[in-house]
Order: structure tokens, then sequence, then C-alpha cells
């Protein structure tokens, strides 16, 4: 899985969350594009079901608390490919 790959996953299920919204920079507080907890929660699950991974819960639990932009989450999701 590249990087490319998981960025453009990242990108397409955040956009689905925004209705389409129109493209957003990798480090885009995902808060500031209308996203709440609830919502960053349910797009990690939904990217790890979709690319197939599978992360421990301290490892969501830390991406939760971290997470502030795309690029969190991509890293985040190329980190428990890697195993």
């Amino acid at each position: 899985m590249t990087r490319a790959a998981v960025r453009a996953a990242v990108h397409r299920r955040i956009r689905r969350l925004l209705e389409n919204q129109d493209d957003f920079d990798d480090n885009t507080n995902l808060m500031q594009l209308g996203l709440d907890k609830e919502d960053i929660e349910e797009l990690i699950f939904r990217l790890e079901d979709q690319l197939g991974l599978t992360a421990f819960t301290a490892e969501e639990d830390r991406i939760l608390k971290t997470a502030r932009t795309a690029n969190d989450l991509t890293r985040f999701l190329i980190e428990i490919g890697r195993y």
C-alpha cells in the first residue's frame, strides 16, 4: 500500500463526510473542516475497514487524541499497515 493510495483514500472519505466539499490541504485542521471527534473516530474505523487494517485499541485511542489533520491520519494508517 503506497502513501499516495492511503492519502487518496483519506481524502475521499473526508470529502464524503463533508458532502463532497472541494479538496483541502493535508495539513488543514479536521475540526476547522467541520469534523468533530465522533466524525474523526468514524473516519478512522471506516478507513481501517476499507484498507483491510486493524489497530490495537491503544493505538486507536492515541490517534483519536492526536489526529488533527488528514496527514496525521495518513501517517497512522501507514504505520499500522506495516505490521
